[in-house]
């Protein structure tokens, strides 16, 4: 009821404007740059002499009522050049404007609406269709690392259509997610990993369906005052993707194919197998114990090089295509892509085609309405990885070298059959043999109807549609190592379907050429259904038949429907004084339900000021300051992404009482649950300087998240060990740098120009119920007054040259080393991270050179902790075991070998294996040629572009892995920054043209 009469009372308050600017006949038309044809939202239009004006909308469009007898139209907008046009008699009036410096940059977008970048008092960055089409990425999200401020990016894996984490502005939760909240044209959007069946550490990425080409911008709004209009989906960022729409005029027909390689960054050194028997035979001589005859073994004379048996050089293909067009009355855009890219693993591969179309249609002077619909089908070609006694690369990194890819004959030549070697699987079958297929079909659709109640005040009404299919389609044959002689069959799929309706009044007006007010108010009407089935079966007779059909059983099978609820009321107000005095309030208030009686309804606020003293009047004499502006927020948003209904006590079925069916209690309940609360402050300051050759953006923020949600200890006795509850605070602050420059710029051509940004950040937990360390796995820890991702283990201070043993600190003076003397020995919070790119161009000719690094983050290297096993084990090792301890009086780093009976503490958790994780990456370098005009028209072409673009060309680090840019646990809260058999990033080599009809 309160939000049906706060839309009322809006509505009645926009009807007392009409009297006021009574029309007599409307005028519209589109505004776009006469540099590339794209259009131009936020251009101020004023019937001159008077305060009647309107502001273009995000497609470039507007509407005015003007006198019978026409008048002049003024088209302004800072750093375009301003216009003047005669109406006369006509109705549609289409206009270009050209651009002094800045074009589009220079309108922000926000959530559910646009604003000028000079009166925007918030903190976001923008990355554009131009700095995205430069990039050979399969996914939105990629486009974000390094080029924007603030905004960390971590691909986990090299794995095709991969995971891929985003932390804007640092961690907010422990175990709530800490992905930014995803819109797509207005859409918001399932992310993340939505697979059921694990491969070792990676999962998915649902993002992966949209075609980076389609993107027209990104903006990742990053404050309070930004996000606040998300309310309890906001506090980890949110990241608005406006995809590309059609322009007045005569339609466009755009063509791309680009072809090329790619590699894995690093291979690393391994031990031969001379090495290896030689370390295997070691260890057992110290221990007293017989060596092994290895030499009239079954692995003699073998010397097997299982990373080069499954790396490859994969091939990678991508074509694009789309029109664009329209008139005055409706306007499109169609595209679409196909995408097949190899794995450098073999077996391993990412194939995706995507379809869109975006539609907008005036049908009268003030009823309006389009469509955005994107649709994608993707197959992802998964193996074994990471953490998995079966991943491809983990088998091929610890299994001897000294056993065959294939068994051998008599005389020592290999046969057509797949070796198997003790205790892994062999690499090759279980990259080749088994089906991993994973595909996704995805539908997003956002559908809208507009209506102009009186110039500047529209009554919208949006629905939209976010539907995924995932069907996993599995098999293992019975002669693979982990198909255990029976073969395995797994089928599962997952459907989840997001529906979404949004009634909003949006107001932008401007009273009296100083006022101007930009509001909305609106509701949010959302409904998640999560349907998941799955079974699974063993048994098959011949390795030919492979669906679960053929399956002698079927072991298991499980079904399951979750439903989720979210409705919302919401305002935003944000006031101008003649562009100088900038302020914005924003109120939200959600109900979820995620979340108990007792606390289903957040409220979420934030506001803003800002002040534009280039503007004043004692800044006239200054003429090298083009823009200087100050600006503030204070806010609050929540995270309510933590499972649905874990409030709830839950039982399960399967269980047997006195020979009947029942059911279990699998957790306790908890009314009280809420969600996590972040409070941000912001402060910045924009500069233009020297003609806007040099523009600064530099920010300081800190934020505290309250409420944080986990497993709260509690008596045994109740049946549980821990209860979800809300427990305790995390912090985060840092300070942000962006700059952009014109370098040089001359009269014959030549330009360079520069963008550059940078990130300090610190992030701590400040309270936890518990002050003693949470140990979670792999050396990671949650810690009181530390980081999020610290790690926990014994401090190594080298090998004792006497014994060759480990040296480590003995933190309690007790002379004993256990448990008790573990410590913390580093964390995976970068201290700064950024991005630098340069570009230089000569009339047709493009370079552009792009730089990105990440320093202070340290990385426990658990390969190396279990390949420098010393003969502990009979798995490969590396070539750093030829330095190990071997006599009384070695100075080394290694200890000395030894077997599992007697290596006691030499191999633990430790800081011998925490590397130093900081790079800096040639991420992108793209040399284009744009062909002359001249040259083109006659074969009544538009444009023609070629280009060659490399991707992870050079990597500065001191890290010893494969790559540095690594996660074994994909998308973990609290556990980033380990390596243990990752499948590592690729470097690629592209060709590619592009042509305009």
């Amino acid at each position: 009821m309160k939000k049906f009469l706060l839309l009322s009372f809006m509505l009645m308050f926009a009807f007392t404007f009409s009297e006021s600017w009574a029309q007599e006949r409307t005028v519209s038309g589109k505004v776009t740059s006469i540099e590339d044809g794209s259009t131009l939202p936020g251009v101020n239009v004023v019937l001159k002499g008077t305060t009647n004006g309107t502001v273009t909308d995000i497609d470039g469009n507007f509407k005015l009522s003007v006198p019978s007898d026409g008048g002049t139209l003024v088209f302004s907008f800072i750093g375009l050049a301003t216009e003047e046009v005669a109406v006369g008699a006509r109705s549609v009036i289409d206009i270009q404007m050209s651009a002094d410096v800045k074009q589009l940059s220079e309108v922000v977008v926000v959530g559910y609406g646009t604003t000028l970048k000079k009166e925007f008092s918030g903190s976001s960055v923008s990355v554009s269709a131009k700095q995205i089409e430069k990039l050979p990425i399969n996914s939105a999200d990629q486009a974000l690392q390094g080029l924007a401020a603030g905004v960390q990016v971590v691909s986990a894996s090299g794995t095709p259509g991969g995971g891929i984490s985003v932390r804007v502005r640092g961690q907010t939760s422990i175990s709530a997610s800490n992905d930014p909240l995803y819109v797509i044209d207005g859409v918001p959007v399932i992310s993340g990993d939505l697979q059921q069946t694990g491969f070792g550490g990676q999962g998915g990425n649902a993002l992966a369906g949209l075609n980076p080409n389609d993107i027209q911008s990104i903006e990742v709004l990053k404050d309070a005052s930004s996000t606040a209009i998300y309310g309890a989906r906001a506090a980890n960022g949110v990241v608005l993707i406006t995809t590309k729409r059609g322009n007045t005029g005569k339609s466009q027909i755009n063509v791309g194919y680009m072809r090329g390689i790619a590699e894995p960054t690093k291979i690393l050194d391994q031990a031969n197998s001379d090495l290896w028997e030689e370390v295997r035979n070691e260890a057992r001589t110290n221990d007293g114990l017989a060596p092994i005859d290895y030499a009239n073994g079954p692995g003699a004379n073998v010397e097997t090089d299982w990373l080069d048996a499954i790396f490859r050089t994969a091939d990678i293909e991508q074509f694009n295509a789309s029109i664009s067009g329209g008139d005055d009355k409706t306007r499109f855009f169609v595209s679409g892509s196909y995408r097949n890219e190899e794995g450098t693993i073999i077996g391993s591969g990412y194939e995706r085609g995507t379809l869109r179309l975006n539609l907008d249609h005036s049908a009268t002077e003030k009823l309006s309405f389009g469509t955005s619909l994107g649709m994608s089908m993707d197959r992802n070609q998964r193996i074994q990885n990471d953490n998995n006694i079966y991943g491809v690369l983990s088998t091929a990194l610890l299994t001897a070298p000294n056993i065959p890819i294939f068994e051998l004959d008599a005389e020592g030549n290999p046969t057509d059959e797949y070796s198997d070697g003790p205790p892994f699987a062999n690499p090759v079958r279980s990259a080749l043999l088994p089906r991993f297929d994973n595909k996704t079909r995805k539908i997003t659709a956002n559908n809208y109807v507009k209506y102009e109640i009186i110039p500047g005040v529209v009554a919208q009404v949006d629905g939209s549609l976010d539907w995924t299919q995932l069907s996993e389609d599995h098999y293992v044959p019975a002669s693979t190592f982990q198909g255990g002689g029976l073969g395995n069959g797994v089928y599962n799929t997952r459907e989840i379907s997001v529906t979404l309706v949004e009634p909003t009044l949006r107001i932008n007006k401007t009273l009296n050429n100083d006022h101007n007010i930009n509001a909305v108010i609106g509701g949010t009407w959302q409904n998640t259904v999560d349907f998941r089935n799955s079974v699974s079966g063993n048994g098959f007779s011949r390795e030919s038949l492979t669906y679960l059909t053929s399956a002698a059983n079927i072991t298991a099978g499980s079904s399951l429907r979750r439903d989720y609820s979210f409705n919302s009321v919401f305002a935003r107000a944000a006031y101008s004084y003649q562009g100088k005095y900038l302020a914005t309030a924003t109120l939200r208030q959600d109900g979820s339900s995620r979340f108990g009686p007792d606390n289903r309804f957040g409220t979420f606020y934030a506001f803003s000021l800002g002040w534009n003293f280039s503007d004043e009047s004692f800044m006239d004499g200054i003429d090298w300051l083009s823009l200087g502006k100050l600006r503030a927020s204070y806010g609050k948003t929540g995270n309510d992404r933590i499972g649905d209904f874990t409030y709830l006590g839950t039982w399960t079925g399967g269980a047997n009482y006195l020979d009947q069916p029942a059911s279990s209690p699998t957790r306790i309940a908890n009314n009280e649950l809420k969600w996590e609360e972040t409070v941000t402050f912001d402060l910045g300051l924009e500069l233009a300087l020297f003609d806007n050759r040099l523009n600064i953006n530099a920010g300081y923020f800190k934020g505290k998240t309250t409420d944080l949600l986990y497993g709260n200890p509690i008596p045994e006795s109740t049946g549980f060990a821990t209860v979800q509850a809300n427990i305790g605070e995390v912090e985060n602050s840092g300070i942000e740098l962006d700059l952009q420059s014109v370098n040089v710029n001359t009269a014959s051509g030549f330009k360079w120009s520069t963008t550059f940004n940078i990130s300090f950040l610190d992030n701590k937990v400040v309270s936890l119920l518990d002050p003693e360390p949470i140990l979670q796995g792999f050396a990671s820890a949650i810690i009181e007054g530390e980081p999020l991702n610290t790690f926990y283990a014994y401090e190594f201070l080298g090998v004792n040259p006497a014994t060759g043993n480990a040296i480590y600190t003995d933190v309690d003076g007790n002379g004993i080393i256990n448990a008790d003397d573990q410590k913390v020995i580093g964390n995976y919070q970068p201290d700064y991270l950024g991005g630098l790119t340069n570009t230089f161009s000569y009339k047709g000719l493009t370079l552009d050179v792009f730089f990105q690094f990440i320093q202070g983050v340290d990385i426990f290297n658990n390969t190396r902790a279990f390949q420098e096993h010393l003969g502990s084990a009979s798995w490969g090792m590396n070539s750093n075991v030829a330095r190990r301890w071997r006599q009384p009086g070695d100075i080394t780093d290694i200890p000395r070998a030894a077997t599992s009976a007697t290596i006691g503490l030499n191999n633990a958790d430790n800081s011998r294996f925490l590397e130093n994780g900081s790079y800096v990456r040639l991420k992108n370098v793209t040399l284009g040629y744009d062909l002359p005009s001249s040259l083109i028209s006659k074969a009544g072409l538009r444009s023609v572009r070629v280009y060659v673009t490399g991707q992870n060309l050079l990597t500065f680090t001191e890290y010893s892995g494969m790559d540095p840019e690594v996660n074994v646990f994909n998308n973990t809260s609290t556990s980033q920054g380990t390596d243990f058999l990752t499948y590592p990033q690729s470097k690629m080599m592209l060709f590619g043209i592009n042509v305009g009809f």
